[in-house]
């Protein structure tokens, strides 16, 4: 068994990173590791998920917390012990996150990804025109700000701030969100979050935008021959140690 350590470049988080290093005894790899542990927030977890995703199968990843809030983080000081017992042993619980593939579709060729937490479509400078389709059908006309994709486990970022649905992190679904939509006699979107579950696909054709931004979690694309993109939510997840932190448990640290 090998291990990897993504650490915030902050005095705290190297100093834990430190002292994980001198207690755990498997391998230290960053080239194929079976554990990763993130040190910092949950930018940092979500940046380890794509420094690793190729490898993503054969990961379980160890989520600390050094900063005010983690959403992510199943680990802080009081628990730092049983962190190293869990690695060192190789006992402990595995939840997992679902993922969304995306393909985006450009006049230059073609991009493809996945993201943990959002994607979401938008153009801040002009109103941003789309047709929505679901299952190859058209759902609708948007024009608006933009449009974000989440996950179940990114319900609680972007998404929730928009009016979002917060989902339970077990269910195989993701949601569509609009952001600012414009509601007119004239212009109509469906108004609401949309939860989908894992057999739907949605697609955002360009409706005359031929430069638009796309973001993947922490990542910003300027795309300026879009056509199209595809979502949909993906067979590959990202499996976690749980240690306990439930749902509610969650919430309750995070929001309440």
């Amino acid at each position: 068994m090998s291990y990897a350590i993504v650490t915030k470049e902050d005095e705290k988080s190297y100093k834990i990173r430190d002292f994980l290093i001198d207690k755990i005894k498997d391998e230290y790899d960053e080239t194929k590791p079976t554990k990763v542990i993130t040190v910092g927030g949950d930018g940092t977890f979500l940046k380890a998920v794509h420094m690793f995703e190729k490898n993503i199968d054969n990961i379980v990843f160890f989520i600390y917390n050094t900063g005010h809030l983690g959403y992510f983080s199943n680990y802080d000081d009081d628990s730092l012990n049983a962190l190293i017992e869990q690695v060192n042993s190789n006992e402990y619980k595995v939840s997992q996150y679902s993922m969304l593939d995306y393909k985006i579709n450009t006049f230059d060729g073609i991009i493809e990804g996945r993201a943990l937490n959002e994607v979401t479509i938008i153009n801040p400078t002009r109103t941003l025109m789309l047709d929505v389709f679901m299952d190859n059908v058209l759902l609708e006309h948007f024009r608006g700000t933009g449009v974000c994709i989440s996950t179940p486990a990114g319900s609680t970022a972007y998404n929730k701030s928009l009016g979002g649905a917060v989902i339970d992190a077990s269910l195989d679904a993701f949601q569509v969100t609009e952001i600012a939509s414009i509601n007119s006699k004239i212009f109509h979107t469906l108004s609401s979050p949309l939860v989908l579950s894992k057999r739907h696909k949605v697609e955002f054709k360009s409706e005359g935008n031929s430069t638009i931004w796309i973001t993947v979690d922490s990542k910003s694309i300027n795309i300026n021959n879009f056509n199209s993109i595809a979502i949909t939510l993906s067979d590959k997840k990202i499996s976690y140690a749980k240690n306990g932190i439930t749902l509610i448990k969650r919430l309750i640290k995070n929001f309440i």
